[in-house]
């Protein structure tokens, strides 16, 4: 599995966290209290995204930087509460874990 990201898959994941939140590019460049085509200009790669202006955006679709960076090809909640769940358990359970997955593959 290739972890790597790049700009286009940040901007990838801006527009599928929009439309997750169900908010268009106009609704999210209101919020950010820029001009309406702010966003559609930034989804089109001719205003470059600043730190600032994405952890704005991470408020704005409800979500963490960790919801945003979690690498998957999609981001999937239930993926991430599993981790977050096997991350809690001793190092005698996650290995249990791991030898049954290993079974059910």
């Amino acid at each position: 599995m290739d972890n790597k990201i790049d700009y286009n898959e940040i901007i990838n994941r801006m527009g599928y966290f929009m439309n997750k939140a169900n908010l268009s590019a106009r609704a999210v460049s209101l919020k950010l209290d820029y001009s309406e085509q702010f966003m559609k200009r930034i989804l089109n790669k001719s205003v470059e995204l600043k730190v600032s202006t994405l952890l704005e955006f991470f408020n704005i679709v409800d979500i963490t930087p960790q919801d945003f960076f979690y690498l998957g090809k999609e981001y999937n909640k239930d993926d991430k509460n599993m981790l977050d769940m096997f991350n809690s358990l001793s190092a005698d359970s996650k290995r249990t874990i791991v030898d049954l997955m290993k079974k059910l593959k």
